[in-house]
Parts: C-alpha cells; sequence; structure tokens
C-alpha cells in the first residue's frame, strides 16, 4: 500500500536554470534540468511504499517522468498566472488526496542531485512526529521540501522567496537533521560545484563528465 506520495514541479525546460546561463549552454541547461530530475525521481522511488508524480506540461520532462517510473499530472497555470508553482502543486495535491484521502504528501524541488533515498527516508520519519514540516534549503531561505503528513490539512504550498519564513508561519516545523543532500536545490554554479563535492547521482555526473565539469579546486576523492 502506498502511504506517501511526493509531488515535483517542472517547468517549461526553455525556462529552467537561467541562472546558469553564464556558463552553460541552453541544450546543456536543460540536459542538466533532465539529469538533476531523474536522479531526484530516483532517490524518491527508492523510499518504501511511495509513488513519484512529476507535475509538468514540458513533453521532454513527460516521458522522462515516465521512463523512469514516476507518474505525472500536467501543470494547468496558465501564462502570466502570478503564482504558477503553487497553483500547480495546491491542485495535483488536491486531486491526490480525493482519490487517497489518508496520504502523505511531499513537495519536492526536481533539481536535488545529490539527494539519497535514506535523507528522505529520514525526513519524512521526522516530518511525521510533527505532521507538517519543511526542509530549509542551503541558502536559509528557501524549501526544498515540504511535507504534510495530516490527513485533515491541504497541502498549503508557498515555494518562493522567502518561502521558508512564510511555511513556518503557516504552522509547518523546520528539520533539523543534517539532509546535506535533501537541502542542496541548485540553481547557480556555486550549488552545482557543492552538489559535485556531495556526491551527484548518475544521471547528474553523466551530464557533468560529458561536459567536462570540474570544480575549482578538486580535493582528493571527490565523488563523481
Amino acid at each position: 500500500m502506498t502511504a506517501v506520495h511526493v509531488l515535483v514541479p517542472v517547468k517549461a525546460l526553455g525556462l529552467a536554470k537561467t541562472r546558469l546561463a553564464h556558463a552553460l549552454e541552453p541544450s546543456t541547461r536543460s540536459d542538466l534540468v533532465i539529469a538533476m530530475l531523474i536522479d531526484t525521481v530516483s532517490a524518491v522511488l527508492g523510499v518504501p511504499e511511495t509513488v513519484a508524480t512529476v507535475v509538468t506540461s514540458d513533453p521532454v520532462a513527460t516521458e522522462v517522468a515516465f521512463a523512469h517510473g514516476a507518474q505525472v499530472l500536467p501543470d494547468p497555470a496558465h501564462r502570466g498566472e502570478s503564482d504558477p508553482l503553487n497553483t500547480a502543486l495546491d491542485l495535483a495535491a488536491r486531486r491526490i488526496r480525493a482519490q487517497s484521502p489518508g496520504i502523505d504528501l511531499v513537495a519536492l524541488q526536481a533539481d536535488l542531485p545529490a539527494l539519497r533515498s535514506p535523507e528522505l527516508t529520514t525526513a519524512l520519519t521526522e516530518a511525521r512526529s510533527f505532521g507538517t514540516a519543511i526542509v530549509v534549503d542551503h541558502t536559509g531561505d528557501g524549501t526544498s521540501a515540504l511535507f504534510q503528513c495530516r490527513p485533515d490539512r491541504p497541502l498549503e504550498p508557498m515555494f518562493g522567496i522567502e518561502s521558508a519564513r512564510r511555511h513556518i508561519r503557516s504552522g509547518a516545523r523546520a528539520l533539523t537533521d543534517p539532509l546535506d543532500g535533501l537541502r542542496l536545490d541548485v540553481d547557480t554554479l556555486d550549488d552545482l560545484e557543492a552538489a559535485v563535492r556531495l556526491g551527484t547521482g548518475d544521471a547528474t555526473s553523466r551530464v557533468l563528465d560529458r561536459i567536462g565539469f570540474l570544480l575549482p579546486e578538486r580535493a582528493p576523492g571527490v565523488r563523481r
């Protein structure tokens, strides 16, 4: 029996990771986004009794999600909508709860290439003790994961600027375990370098190896 449903939103690939535009060509950025999605979904599916659903309207992301064992829900957001990410997550969460009322819900960033299944399992266990919880990202301001483990409460996603503060004000507890891979969503070149130091998943590693991505100062024994 499925115990937890993880929602992973993915925007159109052409709009993704613009903060890496100075370092990576558009096609390489798209390849990296897809690779990080694969590694994120793989880590999610390594957690027992878990379903991963990618929320996207991008055809490539849809195909990749299906190919790697995830379900897909279309992103319902319209062009120009003020809050498309949270709208998409809210609608997807409501649909899943309508089908499975007692299920735990998680909204997870799609760009977590250093995430490992045991980290997500640890976070889920702690989140269930609180009911509603978040993992604050490595910047201290954002949210890399939102957990709603109370069947009587909606997901209430508030991703965006200073989302950690807004989630906490709404009643979510910030998890305290290190959870380094779960906290490290990749938006900048520094983030990518940090992920390589932690150890990226197989798909991300293949893309980085193909483009010859190197750390400025590679420490001995760093895993790629």
